[in-house]
């Protein structure tokens, strides 16, 4: 399978998750609960009319799994997720911050 690269995630943090991994459209809110897998996470999906569902093993909508896997319909009742455009922007946030601190340290020089 091709190389894939989990994003880093963490309780609470939001996703956008689409019911049919083939074709993701008009997602629904969705937040982290845990990473039960390397490759996949769990899922408490918003939905209007029943409140909470959740999905136990959603892989993220770029997982080459989706397309070359045999067992990848099998797992496409769990849906799929792609990254919420706040939580993509909070954790751009939190690096910049920490080079930001980093480069400050620097230029503070070791304390006496």
């Amino acid at each position: 399978m091709a190389d894939f690269t989990m994003p880093e995630l963490s309780p609470g943090d939001m996703v956008l998750w689409y019911s049919d991994p083939f074709s993701p459209q008009d997602p629904a809110m969705g937040w982290i609960s845990s990473k039960p897998g390397t490759q996949t996470v769990k899922i408490l999906v918003w939905a209007e009319e029943a409140g909470f569902i959740e999905k136990p093993s959603v892989r993220h909508a770029d997982d080459p799994f989706w397309r070359e896997s045999e067992t990848a319909a099998s797992w496409g009742k769990w849906g799929c997720f792609r990254l919420h455009p706040s939580t993509e922007a909070i954790k751009e946030l939190k690096t910049l911050l920490t080079k930001a601190k980093v480069e400050a340290a620097k230029k503070k020089g070791p304390e006496a």
